[in-house]
């Protein structure tokens, strides 16, 4: 099951609209996409959720379907490359920890928020970089 997200819902419509223009400057800075092409680009990254270029550490994902009755809400602590692939090191409410794919992230969660401070305001600490855009 794919999983839907909408990032604007998580930081705002100007936030949302930040991070999709770092994200087109980034795709002409390193990838030399023509601007047009690559505002394209961007945008549909983020309308579909792209998780390898939308998840960051302070976010908070919400399981996609429900399982009992505590809170199905995790904490993606930071992100990694491991030998198996791209994975998130989450924290879940109950206070275990587990390292997930993105690809589990993205098909079975949702983004449920994203705090001021934490990767949606600048501060990603994963990829960090001076002009306050994700890496």
């Amino acid at each position: 099951m794919k999983s839907s997200m909408r990032i604007d819902l998580a930081v705002g419509q100007a936030r949302a609209a930040e991070l999709v223009k770092c994200y087109r400057d980034r795709l002409v800075e390193q990838d030399l996409i023509p601007p047009e092409g690559a505002l394209r680009l961007a945008c549909q990254t983020y309308a579909d959720g792209y998780v390898y270029v939308t998840a960051a550490p302070g976010q908070f994902w919400e399981r996609a379907e429900k399982e009992g009755t505590g809170t199905d809400l995790l904490l993606v602590l930071s992100l990694d490359q491991a030998w198996q692939g791209r994975t998130a090191l989450c924290e879940f409410a109950d206070g275990e920890h587990d390292e997930l794919l993105l690809e589990e992230l993205r098909y079975g969660y949702t983004l449920h928020s994203w705090p001021p401070g934490e990767g949606g305001e600048g501060d990603e600490p994963a990829w960090p970089r001076a002009d306050g855009c994700p890496g």
